[in-house]
């Protein structure tokens, strides 16, 4: 089974993980039968490998991972490889594929320009 999983920075302040738990929440409401997961990089639970075996614990066997950030960086490039590297070691049966981070996709990039654009 073809599972989600979200994937973010983290935060010390407890309040900024909402509108990322508000995205897996929407998710869920329109694919009830898709298997999700939120994931957070530093400072926040559940960390990268703890959301990862919930989804193989859920019968998982691809994981597609939805880097929510802005753009390409360390943490995309180097850290979440990293990552990826312990999930696959840890988990030699499941496959894992990456998005873009989101503001890289045409379609968020022009939500979010219409957006600023109602903001005048």
């Amino acid at each position: 089974m073809n599972a989600i999983l979200f994937f973010c920075h983290g935060s010390r302040d407890p309040q900024w993980r909402l509108p990322f738990e508000q995205i897996l929440a929407d998710f869920r409401g329109m694919h009830a039968n898709k298997l999700s997961e939120l994931a957070f990089l530093e400072f926040m639970e559940p960390d990268f490998a703890t959301a990862v075996k919930t989804l193989a614990e859920k019968e998982a066997t691809a994981i597609r991972v939805i880097p929510l950030f802005l753009a390409q960086g360390a943490h995309t490039r180097r850290d979440l490889g990293e990552l990826l590297e312990k999930a696959q070691l840890d988990h030699p049966a499941l496959r894992f594929t990456v998005a873009p981070a989101i503001g890289e996709v045409d379609s968020i990039r022009a939500a979010i320009g219409s957006w600023v654009a109602g903001q005048l």
